[in-house]
């Protein structure tokens, strides 16, 4: 089977990599997608089926999986809808995709499906920004980037003059900003866990590096491995779910106090570099195995 990867990335970048050792293994092919390298041609003179095409080299992939994470463009949607009228299946499909790219409207999915999340704003003015700190119950908040990833961009904010030159910097109107309660490293337990097809591949707790609040792998936190109790299971299904994804990365804080689990994100296209180093799963194997197997055999 040919896979497609939709990904700005090389064949260097962790989850690529991988996904190549891996297909080899397993007699599939691996064809990276850079979006931003490829045209999209309608040519409805043809018949409706065979009138989308793409100037991918080599053969046609078989199935899409999306992979361009949180900063993916306009242009990324432009294609996925192209290959949806190719009739070339998507693993994950449009919706969710949409939904999991703006960490607000990943909020909002969460939030009216009675999922617990942290107390979180959206604005996109100055004046609003502290409405919203008076809203969360005063200094410090944390702020972000609607489709920031890996922790970039995840700013502590304590003081209004912080926040005043924070905002003249980064708040952009068209974009806004999503402004959070915080929660204390002291007082929280941080967790990752991947979805795929509706069961739970593996799970780790994460800590947050000397003297930084945030506890991605990416801003250099320690995983470990560890076995959820059912409740927690059960919530990171329900958000892969109500988020339209079928594999899925779910970021939860667990408050130590209340044993209370709030759903953090939701990533569509999750790295697993952590957590196959941190469980010795083959992260890599169970997604190809589980795209392979959804995926329809061409006639």
């Amino acid at each position: 089977m040919i896979i497609g990867i939709m990904t700005v990335n090389g064949v260097d970048f962790h989850p690529n990599k991988r996904f190549l050792e891996t297909a080899k293994i397993l007699g599939h092919d691996i064809l990276l997608i850079n979006p931003y390298e490829i045209t999209c041609t309608m040519d409805m003179g043809k018949s409706a089926s065979s009138g989308f095409s793409v100037d991918i080299p080599g053969l046609v992939p078989d199935v899409i999986l999306p992979r361009q994470g949180s900063p993916m463009g306009e242009y990324g949607f432009v294609l996925l809808r192209h290959f949806m009228h190719m009739k070339i299946p998507q693993i994950n499909k449009i919706e969710g995709v949409t939904i999991a790219k703006n960490q607000y409207l990943t909020l909002q999915t969460l939030g009216a499906a009675g999922i617990p999340i942290p107390k979180s704003c959206f604005i996109t003015q100055k004046s609003c920004f502290f409405k919203a700190v008076a809203n969360l119950g005063g200094f410090p908040v944390i702020a972000k980037q609607v489709d920031g990833m890996g922790g970039d961009g995840v700013v502590k904010i304590v003081t209004p003059a912080q926040a005043d030159k924070y905002l003249d910097i980064n708040l952009n109107p068209l974009k806004g900003l999503l402004v959070q309660e915080f929660i204390s490293p002291d007082g929280r337990q941080d967790l990752r866990f991947l979805v795929i097809g509706g069961h739970l591949a593996g799970a780790m707790a994460l800590e947050p590096a000397p003297g930084d609040f945030r506890a991605n792998i990416h801003q250099n936190g320690r995983a470990t491995a560890m076995e959820p109790g059912r409740e927690l299971e059960r919530l990171a299904l329900d958000a892969a779910r109500v988020c339209c994804l079928e594999i899925a990365g779910v970021d939860m804080m667990v408050e130590k106090k209340s044993g209370r689990p709030l759903v953090v994100e939701v990533n569509y296209s999750p790295g697993f570099k952590g957590l196959e180093e941190a469980t010795g799963k083959d992260i890599s194997r169970e997604i190809i195995d589980y795209v392979t197997s959804v995926t329809p055999a061409k006639n």
